[in-house]
């Protein structure tokens, strides 16, 4: 016998941040999310981390959902979790050209809007923002640019299309835990304590309280 609930699939797409690049721990936040659902919540979650280093959305738009099909269990729900942008972002030479990103604006909102799509036609969708990169030089202030314009165009989206957006941009850049965790990284992927910070981030997250059906804990 077994005081957990009957359990999801959860399936998490994305690039290194996802996949927990510099985590000593290994896993990143969707481990960590895992964990919570388990020993908190009760409930029985089989978690897939599917995220890709270096990945960017032209890449995750070709093979997610083939990923996400493979593990479909029709007694068990599925829930879909994505964190895409920063690749996008990055500049498009490793040589340290500044002046282009390795995917455009515009491509990535078309992008982000064909994966969406078909990821709420699937399962229930939920959608994290980019995260904002180091405060340092000027290389990585023209990304945390680019990203905080990913950001709004992906909110904007998201809102449209009625699926849940985690806009947690402007609080990673400004936000000096977030800021020390890349700085004892390599100022564009966080140390544990970075991790540990993102993921409790995502779990008070209104978002990820009702695809789980949460509920919240009385204070005493």
């Amino acid at each position: 016998m077994t005081d957990r609930k009957f359990g999801h699939r959860v399936c998490f797409f994305g690039d290194s941040i996802v996949a927990g690049v510099r985590d000593a721990q290994k896993g990143g936040w969707p481990m960590r999310l895992g964990q919570r659902l388990l020993t908190d919540s009760k409930l029985d979650v089989t978690i897939y981390n599917l995220a890709i280093r270096a990945e960017t959305s032209d890449d995750l738009k070709s093979r997610w959902e083939d990923d996400a099909k493979r593990r479909i269990a029709g007694e068990f729900p599925l829930v879909l979790v994505f964190g895409f942008g920063l690749n996008d972002a990055m500049h498009a030479q490793d040589r340290g050209e500044e002046t282009t990103m390795r995917v455009s604006h515009a491509q990535s909102l078309a992008n982000a809007t064909d994966i969406m799509s078909r990821a709420r036609a699937m399962a229930p969708t939920l959608w994290v923002g980019p995260q904002a990169v180091i405060n340092g030089g000027r290389s990585s202030q023209i990304v945390n640019e680019r990203l905080e314009g990913l950001n709004q165009l992906f909110a904007e989206t998201a809102k449209g299309m009625d699926i849940p957006y985690l806009d947690g941009f402007e609080h990673t850049r400004t936000d000096d835990t977030w800021q020390r965790a890349l700085r004892r990284g390599d100022g564009y992927h966080p140390d544990t304590a970075g991790y540990d910070m993102l993921a409790d981030m995502i779990w008070q997250w209104q978002g990820w309280k009702d695809a789980f059906e949460i509920e919240d804990q009385p204070e005493g």
